[in-house]
């Protein structure tokens, strides 16, 4: 008895969560290494990371299963289970924004402006620093959720807080971005159309990693 007791006690979704958040992490140099070769022309190299970047999506995906697949029904979790539901599909939509972006791309060969590269380029930076936030972020929260201490729920909140600077950021530059390709005099609405919808799907990343810090914030709150 005392054995089921402790079992259900020691529970943690946190490993799995770390695990996650570790692919997020890694495909990160893929993603902007595959937006090069796209921007160089060369479509062989892009396929190479865009097809890495679907096996990494496919990990996550596992593991997010897995994650929500193999709690048991009365585990004594230390945050609310549906709160932790919303955060890993948050965090695995990063993962899916990531992986947007270069289904997209891929559906047209499309010679990006050179006034246009720089800022384009600067997004893709900006999404990232969203992105390879959250592994620290969960790893903050881990140690919180083992501890309860107040100086880890602050580690945890200024993590956050350095998410929503980073998703600020990449907002203003997706904004100008925006407003210079409808200014820009395409000769192929196609063309327009594609870069577009690119900057949007590029700002999804941290959009998505927001939201994901933001369902932390939930969990933390007392």
């Amino acid at each position: 008895m005392r054995s089921a007791l402790l079992k259900l006690f020691r529970q943690s979704p946190f490993p799995l969560l770390l695990k996650h958040a570790e692919v997020v992490r890694e495909v990160a140099p893929v993603f902007r290494s595959a937006v090069i070769a796209y921007l160089d022309g060369d479509m062989g190299d892009f396929e190479k990371y865009h097809n890495q970047t679907i096996m990494l999506e496919s990990q996550g995906d596992s593991i997010k299963r897995n994650l929500r697949g193999h709690l048991p029904r009365g585990v004594l979790l230390p945050m609310d289970k549906f709160k932790l539901f919303a955060y890993i599909r948050e965090q695995d939509k990063v993962l899916d924004s990531v992986q947007n972006v270069l289904h997209w791309l891929s559906y047209h060969n499309t010679k990006v402006p050179d006034p246009i590269v720089d800022d384009l380029l600067l997004l893709v930076d900006r999404s990232l620093y969203s992105l390879k936030a959250v592994h620290p972020m969960v790893s903050a929260a881990e140690s919180y959720f083992d501890s309860f201490s107040e100086e880890m729920r602050q580690v945890v909140k200024e993590s956050i807080a350095q998410i929503r600077e980073y998703e600020f950021q990449s907002d203003q530059v997706e904004r100008k971005l925006l407003a210079d390709l409808f200014a820009y005099p395409f000769e192929n609405p196609i063309e327009a159309f594609h870069l577009i919808r690119t900057v949007e799907l590029l700002g999804d990343i941290s959009n998505h990693a927001e939201n994901a810090a933001d369902m932390m914030r939930a969990m933390i709150a007392r």
